[in-house]
């Protein structure tokens, strides 16, 4: 009786707790994105982005992923750039520590960003199409995409602003709508040159639906000569 008992009480404690706490997933999370991207505007037609983004399936640990990028952009009117840019990541796509090594992947894109004003908002769009060479654990695989990014952005003064992006993912593979990102938050402009923003993001890839917060820093640096140093040359 003793030893029924206790084998009772030991697959017990080894069961019940699996169905009563089952256990979290990625999912069950709400990780976190930072990024920082820098512009540097060297003419009227010519600026060059660095971008860099480090991603956490909690909010500061768990490691997911991150992305740097470095594109040269030509911008052909005020409102309108052109872009290609080149861009390396380190993909943990396992929830908690594994053995299993990380995806890399080399990316190349290119990039047509409109802007303009509808009424008081200011509207953006970006198209933005990838090759992706990724290496995976087994293979090597090349994969190719388009993304559509919609921004609406409402200035409440000249510090506070609101701001909502929808950006739905076309893959030329598998599974051609597998991915969308909804953004929604607000942004402060720290200084003259940098700005703030924080985000909650509602992020779908694959059948599965994470929750973010993304935390953003933005700067941008401009090289052009002021039309008054311009003048002040023509002068002499």
């Amino acid at each position: 009786m003793i030893i029924k008992t206790t084998l009772f009480v030991l697959l017990f404690a080894l069961f019940v707790p699996t169905q009563l706490f089952p256990q979290k997933t990625s999912e069950d999370y709400l990780g976190s994105w930072y990024t920082l991207g820098i512009n540097h505007r060297f003419t009227e037609k010519i600026s060059v982005t660095t971008y860099a983004e480090l991603r956490f399936y909690e909010p500061i640990s768990n490691y997911n992923l991150i992305f740097t990028s470095l594109s040269g952009n030509y911008h052909l009117k005020q409102n309108q750039t052109l872009s290609i840019a080149y861009a390396y990541l380190d993909i943990d796509s396992v929830f908690d520590e594994d053995n299993r090594p990380n995806t890399t992947e080399n990316r190349i894109y290119e990039q047509y960003n409109y802007k303009h004003k509808l009424g008081a908002f200011n509207v953006q769009h970006r198209f933005r199409l990838e090759q992706r060479f990724l290496q995976l654990a087994d293979k090597n695989e090349l994969q190719n995409r388009l993304r559509y990014r919609f921004s609406l952005k409402y200035n409440i003064n000249k510090t506070l602003f609101l701001g909502i992006k929808e950006e739905p993912f076309v893959n030329f593979q598998d599974q051609a709508f597998h991915e969308n990102r909804f953004f929604i938050g607000a942004g402060f402009r720290l200084f003259k040159n940098t700005q703030l923003q924080m985000d909650y993001l509602k992020h779908h890839i694959r059948k599965k639906n994470f929750n973010r917060i993304q935390i953003g820093i933005s700067i941008l640096t401009d090289y052009r000569k002021s039309k008054s140093h311009v003048n002040q040359q023509k002068l002499h």
